[in-house]
């Protein structure tokens, strides 16, 4: 929908309800509208609204950015999966269940899978970014994103799920934004990241000097500082890996904006690390794909429905031409055969005349390029040079002309 759309929605409907109405918390329905910058109902507005009292609602401001015009939420309607798909999945979850657990070990092993040792010397090398995490993106290793403290612990889960992946039979390909793990044909990409932890920024002496300073120069000029204007001098939060890790599995069959597509995401949570998830994440992959590839069926069956209404337009409109054509002849042959009546009515004259009157040479040779002449344009109008003008012409093409037993056009 447009901006405009939920805009309209969420002032008229409360946010808990509506969120329903998407699969949503009110406080994921709010976040959206932060993002989009759509101003959302107060806290008391329909108590207010519900007996009576005055309510303001602020007008929808501009977007900047063209690309976030549009907003894409999850339905919850139901849809019904096709009984073969069930099945599959059912066989999945059996197969995948006959599979030892995936177990990460304590200490690094000494032999790592490829795609864990192209992430570990990757990250190595890697500089720690203002909130002391390493980021990588390699082709042929994981995307990854963590603290220095969590690197041996994110190769040990990535070696390990690499090494469950090559059992089930999975294979891998590489991609510039991280390699992929292929699932039955199906590509989905995989990242690991830690979690930050936020906490209150102190500035330094520095940073309260220019923040002072802007605060005067706000009082001197207010004129020149909307009051909209964002003046402080530094950030408010302090970001820091947290050293809890999160594991995203998207399908790479196409892309998202943002983040929709995923397969699943697991963490570390205060009951359970992420190591404990590890098998219902492999689990998920294959489910995954099982529903990734029906989209993909479906999607091609689609793209192969709208090819072929465009083939039969096309024809049809090669049709409509090609009557068009026809018609354009036959007027063309009319015009012909008219002349050709009136070249044949004069030479027949001429030669009744020339008996009547005599022999008169000149006469008698332009009677003779008469004669030609109107031979010329008979056989022009014959049957067998109808026949190659037309196939010459293209007029007319498979499908234009009845089968035997069936009634043309004419005769309808």
């Amino acid at each position: 929908m447009t901006r405009e759309e939920l805009y309209d929605l969420v002032w008229q409907t409360p946010m808990t309800k509506l969120a329903k109405t998407y699969g949503l918390s009110d406080v994921g329905l709010r976040k959206i509208c932060v993002k989009y910058n759509i101003p959302t109902p107060p806290i008391g507005y329909w108590a207010k609204r519900a007996h009576g009292k005055s309510v303001r609602q602020p007008s929808l401001p501009p977007q900047k950015s063209p690309h976030l015009d549009t907003i894409d939420l999850v339905s919850r309607e139901v849809v019904a999966v096709p009984a073969d798909v069930l099945q599959e999945q059912d066989v999945v979850r059996a197969r995948d269940s006959g599979f030892p657990p995936i177990v990460v070990p304590a200490e690094r092993p000494p032999h790592l899978h490829k795609a864990a040792l192209t992430t570990a010397r990757a990250l190595k090398a890697a500089r720690e970014d203002h909130e002391g995490l390493r980021t990588v993106v390699v082709p042929d290793g994981v995307a990854v994103s963590v603290g220095s403290a969590s690197i041996d612990r994110a190769v040990r889960i990535i070696d390990a799920l690499a090494g469950a992946a090559e059992l089930r039979g999975y294979h891998f390909e590489e991609h510039k934004d991280g390699i992929r793990i292929v699932v039955d044909g199906v590509p989905i990409a995989w990242r690991l990241h830690e979690i930050k932890d936020k906490a209150p920024y102190v500035p330094t002496k520095r940073e309260l000097e220019v923040q002072a300073q802007r605060e005067e120069d706000r009082k001197r000029w207010p004129s020149l500082y909307s009051s909209n204007s964002n003046l402080k001098a530094y950030a408010s939060w302090d970001y820091s890996p947290s050293g809890r890790l999160s594991l995203t599995f998207t399908d790479a069959t196409r892309f998202y904006w943002g983040g929709d597509g995923r397969v699943g995401n697991w963490r570390d949570r205060k009951n359970a690390p992420l190591d404990t998830y590890l098998d219902d994440a492999m689990r998920a992959l294959a489910l995954g794909a099982v529903d990734i590839k029906r989209r993909l069926a479906e999607e091609a069956e689609q793209e192969r429905r709208r090819e072929d209404e465009q083939e039969r337009r096309r024809r049809e409109q090669a049709r409509k031409e090609r009557i068009v054509k026809r018609h354009e002849y036959l007027l063309k042959k009319a015009d012909d055969f008219a002349r050709y009546r009136k070249v044949r009515a004069l030479a027949e004259h001429l030669e009744r005349e020339a008996r009547t009157y005599g022999s008169r040479e000149p006469v008698d040779h332009l009677i003779d390029e008469l004669t030609a002449l109107t031979e010329v344009m008979g056989a022009g109008l014959g049957r067998e040079e109808l026949g190659r003008e037309i196939a010459g012409l293209g007029l007319y093409a498979e499908g234009d002309l009845p089968q035997a037993g069936e009634a043309s056009g004419d005769d309808v």
